[in-house]
């Protein structure tokens, strides 16, 4: 009985809110009525195929072009379509977005140890499929179970940039957490976000993981119960818009790959490794 509490409860965290009554709708960002105007292509990107690490073959979409790739990592519920909205609003001149699905079904509601050890093998051959297109620089964002693989990964990757929100730190009972030295090979900037009052994964788990990381790193708290890329629909939305486009600009002009010229990016990122940041316009 007692296993079959603690697999009910971990299934509902790690499927990222799959039950929470928060509606589903675009994310309110400043640039919502210019990705409107893109068009339904621009607004679905283009479907692309790759495999995952240990070769399974996986599917997702990518938005514009460039030599910065930003990868989107879903949710526990496997549902790319939060991250899908707001992925042409990261695209610009020099990046593109990828987002994609774990190997497991679309959500989920029996998450088992073994679909959570295969999405980090789904990660890994996202990064090395958008490296593989010319990436010279990747930046990873994750939200709740996505959180958890972009802090595995993305210190042994070298990766430019992490975002992780809604993260817990450790599921033992799938056989998934975060490890002391996952954390501290990632000495790209970080930031960290959640909601103060989310009730699928305790804030003060996501916590755990930033005061574990080293510098530099950023903590954004904002209020309310969304989780993860539920956020985007709450009043909340443009602010995490503009943050994570404002983190991201500045990681894109970071050092890359050996023998990449820094582009210069029109925003720089206040606060990175002080605990405060926000973008502001060169």
């Amino acid at each position: 009985m007692r296993f079959a509490v603690v697999l009910a409860v971990t299934v509902a965290v790690l499927a990222g809110c799959g039950d929470n009554p928060s509606p589903r709708a675009s994310p309110p960002s400043a640039s919502t009525a210019a990705g409107t105007a893109a068009g339904t292509a621009g607004a679905v990107g283009t479907p692309v195929s790759f495999a995952a690490a240990d070769g399974v073959t996986l599917a997702g979409h990518r938005f514009g072009t460039g030599p910065t790739a930003i990868v989107l990592s879903n949710m526990g519920d496997n549902d790319e379509t939060d991250w899908q909205r707001f992925a042409p609003e990261l695209t610009g001149p020099g990046s593109f977005v990828l987002t994609y699905s774990y190997r497991y079904p679309l959500r989920i509601r029996s998450l088992t140890a073994e679909m959570a050890r295969g999405a980090v093998e789904d990660l890994r051959g996202a990064v090395a499929y958008a490296r593989a297109q010319g990436a010279r620089r990747v930046i990873l964002i994750g939200a709740s179970l996505g959180g958890m693989l972009t802090a595995k990964v993305a210190g042994a990757l070298a990766v430019d940039g992490a975002v992780i929100m809604a993260a817990p730190a450790d599921r033992r009972d799938f056989d998934l957490r975060v490890e002391d030295a996952e954390l501290a090979a990632i000495t790209a900037p970080k930031l960290f976000v959640v909601s103060d009052a989310d009730p699928t994964v305790d804030p003060a788990e996501t916590r755990q993981l930033y005061d574990r990381a080293p510098e530099p790193k950023q903590w954004r708290s904002f209020p309310g119960t969304a989780h993860g890329t539920r956020l985007f629909a709450t009043a909340a939305g443009q602010d995490l818009g503009r943050l994570l486009a404002g983190f991201v600009a500045s990681a894109a002009v970071g050092p890359g790959l050996p023998g990449t010229t820094p582009a210069r990016s029109a925003y720089t990122y206040e606060g990175i490794g002080r605990g405060g940041g926000r973008p502001t316009r060169r």
